[in-house]
């Protein structure tokens, strides 16, 4: 937490809640996927049924669009993300597609 204006509250303009992770991969890097792939649904699925009324009280203020996660997690491999990149028109810094 940082803290940079002189307050009274317990309440800061710089304030973050966060989620670290630590974790082995026996075989590739998807067993990592695959964990965060079924964490997050379980996660965003989980505020939906339990604060139901508070993020609707919150929407009524700040409208937002619902977080939706894909179930299975989208796993690419590095070729595809950059074949998928170079078809969408994406240079890098020195024009490549």
């Amino acid at each position: 937490m940082f803290r940079a204006e002189n307050s009274f509250t317990n309440r800061h303009l710089c304030e973050f809640t966060g989620l670290d992770m630590e974790m082995e991969f026996k075989n590739h890097y998807f067993e990592v996927l695959d964990l965060i792939g079924e964490l997050m649904p379980y996660i965003f699925n989980g505020l939906k049924t339990r604060f139901a009324k508070e993020l609707s009280i919150v929407d009524s203020q700040y409208p937002f669009e619902e977080f939706v996660c894909t179930t299975p997690c989208l796993k690419l491999h590095f070729k595809e993300g950059i074949a998928l990149l170079n078809e969408a028109g994406y240079k890098d810094k020195e024009g490549n597609g």
